[in-house]
């Protein structure tokens, strides 16, 4: 969910301590950040595959139709070859087409 869905479904709506209390749940390992190729972070709950600093790498789905973008757990990234140049702070891949509820309309 981003930001301001979260927002939308809580009855007291201060972005400022939502904001800080994602951050404090994201740093206490309890979700993670999703940025999915839109104008806004999402964050999805931590699973059983991360540990305390070090968040399972796997990719997510977006759907192009509802905006539903969907953890894929199952699933691993690896990055076989990068420059000795290079340093890496993160990495991602999002998978871009319609869920299963969306192709059945």
């Amino acid at each position: 969910m981003s930001l301001a869905e979260i927002e939308g479904k809580l009855p007291w709506r201060d972005r400022v301590s939502i904001y800080r209390t994602l951050k404090t749940f994201e740093n206490s390992d309890l979700i993670h950040t999703v940025n999915d190729g839109g104008k806004s972070a999402r964050y999805a709950l931590c699973s059983e595959h991360c540990s305390f600093g070090n968040h399972s790498v796997h990719p997510h789905f977006h759907c192009e139709k509802c905006d539903k973008t969907l953890c894929l757990d199952e699933q691993s990234i690896e990055v076989k070859s990068i420059p000795d140049s290079f340093v890496v702070h993160n990495y991602s891949l999002i998978v871009n087409g319609l869920c299963d509820s969306c192709a059945k309309i």
